[in-house]
């Protein structure tokens, strides 16, 4: 297979799932980018308060981007920015009771579709694929 190849299949299976997600989202009544959705998730399974810089990490996009994301989210209700008690340079961003509600539909809807794409693939097949992306993960992540 070539190379070209290979990253227009992963370019397609990210672009599919962008819009799975982004159904199942507007299927619970709220218009949520998968973006959004991990966002919330990934504040709502920390046990602290986590800052931009923070979010920043575990979305892996640039500043000025999710600086858009949570302006967005933020005047939908779905999160509000606070100024952290340790550090006044900081702002902790936190979730709304609106953004609360979708938690538990975020994540069965998640786990649903993961379910749902590893369809006919085994146990081994599915352990060797995840390995094998991970280590492409690795490997994109040397080249930046």
């Amino acid at each position: 297979m070539e190379n070209q190849e290979f990253s227009k299949i992963l370019k397609d299976i990210n672009l599919s799932l962008f819009k799975v997600i982004s159904k199942q989202n507007k299927a619970l009544g709220i218009e949520l980018t998968p973006i959004q959705g991990t966002i919330i998730l990934g504040i709502a399974n920390h046990k602290e308060a986590l800052c931009q810089k923070e979010i920043e990490e575990f979305v892996s996009c640039n500043k000025s981007t999710l600086s858009s994301i949570l302006d967005t989210m933020e005047k939908r209700g779905l999160i509000k920015r606070k100024t952290s008690d340790w550090d006044t340079r900081k702002k902790i961003i936190l979730l709304t009771e609106k953004s609360k509600k979708f938690i538990k539909q975020i994540e069965k809807d998640r786990i649903k579709t993961d379910s749902l794409l590893m369809q006919g693939i085994s146990l081994e097949e599915k352990e060797l694929l995840i390995k094998n992306l991970n280590q492409i993960l690795h490997n994109l992540e040397r080249m930046m």
